[in-house]
């Protein structure tokens, strides 16, 4: 079964500049949604910290605040920048996606191939275009990303997903993991 969203009438502006529903329902097993105002609803069960090959120094702060930003929108082609909200940052600091991996790679932070990355862990594909796509792993093979259950084109909106959806709908191609390092300027 598709899973079925219904949005509330009212919106809500975060303190990061996102719109997001205050309120959303949510029918499906591989979709879950909150408001960045509300706690997580009873039948979205977060994931556990540190299920896979190690832990990631403050995960469980960042992957609360990415199941809190489910449901909103305003992140259209900007999965870098979703992902660095998610680590508190208010901008990745990198051109894009691919240009990230590349640092990454280059710095030897990069874990390429690997498909078990750890809680928080950034996850990166190579889409065919310059730019590439970044989410965040939040345990038991799920995503947090953008624009990959858009209705409507430019709607940017936030997703949590199974991580192989990427693949599968985009035909991307898995790259790999790398902690979320990010510039302190």
């Amino acid at each position: 079964m598709i899973a079925k969203l219904t949005l509330a009438g009212c919106l809500l502006v975060s303190g990061i500049g996102l719109v997001a529903p205050l309120a959303v329902a949510a029918d499906g097993a591989d979709t879950c949604v909150a408001a960045p105002a509300n706690a997580l609803p009873a039948q979205c069960q977060a994931p556990p910290i540190g299920d896979s090959s190690g832990v990631i120094p403050d995960a469980e702060a960042a992957i609360a605040r990415a199941l809190r930003l489910v449901g909103g929108h305003g992140y259209y082609q900007l999965c870098a920048r979703l992902a660095a909200n998610i680590w508190g940052r208010p901008r990745a600091g990198y051109i894009s996606a691919a240009e990230q991996w590349r640092q990454m790679v280059a710095a030897g932070n990069a874990h390429v191939g690997d498909r078990r990355p750890p809680v928080g862990a950034l996850v990166f594909w190579e889409t065919g275009g310059p730019y590439g796509h970044v989410a965040v792993y939040v345990g038991n093979g799920r995503i947090v990303s953008n624009d990959i259950g858009d209705r409507v084109p430019g709607e940017g909106g936030v997703y949590l997903v199974p991580l192989e959806l990427i693949e599968s709908r985009w035909s991307a191609t898995y790259l790999g993991w790398a902690p979320p390092i990010y510039s302190t300027t």
